[in-house]
């Protein structure tokens, strides 16, 4: 009877796999490589659930490299805006010149690390299909020191400095010769406590497994609260972005609307390379893609940067810089571009010996541990959107050691930042149902090329403003729906849930807000203190997880009403989960060091020993 039913929920013919719901609209995709027969298993029990769609490639699935490099080219453009942000906020925070070198520095370094992190995450982290980029979390900090008013570019001579050593603070009056110092020891003030405060968050805790046991009292609330109020807390954004030339931005959310929406049911043709001429032949006609729905992005970029190009070309935007309109000209950055060296190579040290800041750790703290939550709900959404299981929690801890350091990393580098996993990239995932792992560890190694090769680099970050408006707007909004979709499980029925939803999403949003009106408020005396304060009730997303964390598990509810049985298994009722785990998150290769080496197997970021 036991077996009867078995062969019922985990079916071993191919009806599934040939079935019309197998396919997207039908389409007969070509591939590149064959799936193994666990990961076809992972894929037919994904399909028993209504809320996970078939994808065109898995996780372990090579598309063509034609179809990868645009798909790759995507992801990157993506994440330039937010590496551009980042970079420039770090460089006006640091009281850079607008010609000052460092900021191609800052900028290629940022796109060097992401791309670094994006490949070893790939390959030796969680590896599964996450673009590494700047968290909106690591904003927070950086933008609340210049808010508060702590680092002033007021004066170039007599400046006030934190430093700290190892058990106090004290603050100096340090002369600079010249504002160029100035620069160089604010940077190299974030690069100590971005690395410090790393080490002692994500590092400590993935290598210990600390972070594992956690995982359980973050449940699926935590993770809507969480990524939806990255979403919302992004909104000033868009809105500066949209605000330098309103009509290119409006056209380019139509543009995306467009593609997401309306032409997503389009096929296209797209051309393959056949070795064998009737195989070619056969082909033809066949390999149709929604190439609309897979590349929005780069569609909506491409068509808006030209017509961007044509208006500055025939004078229809202003060139006075004290204009709005003036930032959707296509050489607004030509300083950056003519700045950026051929050749870049980050190194530890490029900005000058590493120091220390109290209140910039803090924040990076808080920074660390919002994306910490912010990591756990992406590797949990990304594990359905690609119809694997939820990640063990060994696969948990590495992937969050991986971002610890390779944070660790970018703060030798002089990055100013950490990165952690995008979460606008399950987006693109959603929306081009293509999971495949080598897209972004080619993702990855583009991002290193731009970087190495400046130029390249700072053309692409050339993309005017109103068009990464447009794109932003819709993204973020995508961003908050995806943070929403991790309540299809919860009993929204719930008083409780209902409750610690509201309530932890409406404390973020308030305590960020009444901050901006009543930063001169606290008043404690002590201006590091001050600062500290400020830093974690600024940061939205940090306020509103730590929230519904606390309530989620101190308000009393059943697991099946709090959703928490649906972020450990998709309860197929087969008895193999654990090998279809080990074909997605355990290391190639491993198992056999395991066999000679005793001590790997109780190391808690490692996959479980499983005799051969």
């Amino acid at each position: 009877m036991d077996s009867d039913v078995n062969s019922k929920l985990c079916p071993t013919d191919n009806n599934t796999l040939t079935s019309p719901n197998y396919r997207i609209e039908n389409v007969v995709m070509e591939r590149t490589s064959q799936s193994p027969d666990v990961e076809l298993e992972i894929q037919k029990e994904a399909l028993n659930d209504p809320d996970v769609q078939p994808l065109s490639y898995n996780v372990s699935d090579n598309p063509p490299f034609g179809l990868s490099l645009i798909l790759a080219l995507q992801n990157v453009l993506l994440s330039f805006g937010m590496n551009l942000l980042v970079s420039v906020t770090i460089a006006d925070l640091a009281c850079a010149e607008r010609n000052d070198p460092i900021r191609a520095k800052l900028f290629c370094t940022s796109i060097f690390v992401v791309g670094l992190t994006t490949v070893v995450q790939s390959l030796c982290g969680i590896r599964l299909p996450i673009l590494q980029g700047v968290s909106g979390a690591f904003m927070a900090p950086l933008l609340s020191l210049k808010t508060a008013g702590v680092w002033s570019c007021d004066s170039t001579s007599d400046m006030e400095f934190v430093s700290t050593s190892a058990n106090q603070t004290m603050i100096q009056n340090i002369t600079m010769e010249t504002r160029q110092e100035m620069v160089y020891y604010r940077v190299t003030q974030l690069q100590g406590s971005l690395i410090v405060s790393g080490l002692i968050t994500e590092v400590f805790l993935g290598a210990t497994g600390l972070l594992g046991y956690l995982v359980n009292l973050v449940g699926p609330i935590t993770v809507c609260v969480t990524i939806s109020s990255i979403g919302l807390s992004m909104y000033p954004i868009p809105i500066i972005y949209c605000s330098t030339f309103l009509p290119v931005s409006l056209c380019s959310v139509v543009l995306m609307v467009l593609c997401i929406m309306y032409l997503s049911r389009i096929l296209v043709p797209i051309p393959t390379m056949q070795c064998n001429r009737k195989k070619s032949e056969q082909a033809a006609g066949k390999v149709k893609l929604p190439f609309f729905q897979i590349f929005p992005i780069f569609i909506t970029v491409i068509l808006m940067w030209a017509v961007c190009g044509v208006l500055t070309i025939t004078g229809s935007l202003p060139d006075d810089p004290s204009e709005p309109s003036y930032r959707a000209r296509t050489d607004t950055r030509g300083d950056l571009i003519s700045l950026s060296p051929w050749f870049f190579f980050p190194y530890p040290g490029q900005f000058g010996p590493i120091r220390f800041n109290t209140a910039v750790f803090i924040g990076f703290i808080s920074s660390y541990l919002s994306s910490n939550v912010e990591s756990i709900g992406d590797y949990m959404i990304v594990s359905r959107a690609t119809g694997t299981f939820p990640p063990p929690r060994h696969a948990i801890n590495r992937g969050i050691l991986t971002e610890g350091i390779l944070g660790v990393v970018a703060g030798a580098l002089g990055a100013g930042h950490a990165t952690t996993s995008y979460s606008d990239n399950v987006v693109i995932i959603k929306l081009t149902q293509v999971a495949s792992r080598s897209v972004m560890v080619l993702a990855g190694v583009i991002c290193m090329l731009f970087a190495i090769i400046g130029k390249f680099g700072a053309v692409m970050a050339s993309l005017p403003d109103p068009v990464i408006g447009g794109v932003t707007l819709v993204l973020f909004g995508l961003l908050v729906s995806i943070g929403l979709s991790s309540l299809q499980r919860v009993n929204l029925s719930s008083t409780r849930n209902l409750a610690v939803l509201g309530t932890s999403l409406y404390v973020g949003l308030v305590v960020s807000e009444w901050l901006k009106i009543n930063k001169d408020l606290i008043n404690t005396g002590n201006a590091s203190l001050d600062q500290v304060i400020k830093l974690i009730l600024g940061t939205q997303m940090f306020v509103a997880g730590l929230t519904s964390i606390i309530l989620d598990n101190t308000v009393k509810g059943t697991k099946k009403e709090r959703g928490m049985d649906a972020m450990t298994s998709f309860k197929t009722g087969c008895r193999n989960d654990v090998d279809k785990h080990q074909s997605v998150y355990d290391i190639p290769g491993l198992s056999k060091l395991q066999q000679k080496i005793r001590i790997l197997r109780h190391i808690p970021f490692i996959q479980p020993y499983r005799p051969q």
